[in-house]
């Protein structure tokens, strides 16, 4: 807090905070515009759009789940060293609406092995009685440990409420050669 918001090092301040936000959004532009252009979101586009047909991916399996509140169908991939799965969420809970949280990719349910991938989702809210699709796919890279190594990961799948809806086991026989 300064005493006079004009002085010099009030403005000073402001300035260095202006660059800082300025860094961070020119940061996060950069990092938007390369997933623009990344094979792996497009891929994830023509899923969740239903163009399977146009990706070099195979249904290798499916499972479908109801509770009260939420039907779930999902569907996994295998790719060309890829894998991908699509989550239908359809809301059947007449109380509220779903909310999209966020997803993460690990190996071990930790943030400390959280690994990169390329997400689309139709809608990130579903009313009641309305349904969605959300598509992940999830390069080679992703499944590689520090020595070389390949590993089995977990895609989680969390809604507004903060508990998880979705998860999804993606082992390494996904990745075609």
């Amino acid at each position: 807090m300064f005493k006079d918001p004009d002085s010099f090092n009030a403005v000073l301040s402001s300035l260095y905070d202006s660059l800082k936000r300025e860094r961070e959004l020119s940061a996060k532009v950069e990092r938007l515009e390369k997933e623009e252009n990344s094979i792996d979101h497009a891929y994830a586009t023509l899923l969740v759009n239903g163009e399977v047909r146009k990706t070099p991916f195979r249904r290798k399996r499916t499972w479908r789940s109801k509770n009260e509140d939420m039907e779930v169908a999902v569907e996994v991939f295998e790719g060309p060293g890829k894998a991908a799965v699509v989550v239908h969420l359809k809301n059947t809970y007449y109380g509220g609406t779903w909310e999209f949280d966020g997803a993460y990719l690990t190996r071990d349910f930790t943030s400390h092995t959280a690994r990169p991938f390329a997400l689309r989702m139709d809608r990130s809210r579903i009313v009641p009685g309305q349904a969605g699709k959300i598509a992940v796919v999830v390069d080679r890279s992703a499944f590689e440990t520090g020595g070389g190594q390949i590993a089995e990961l977990a895609l989680q799948l969390f809604p507004g409420d903060g508990l998880l809806q979705v998860a999804v086991a993606l082992d390494p026989t996904l990745l075609r050669q």
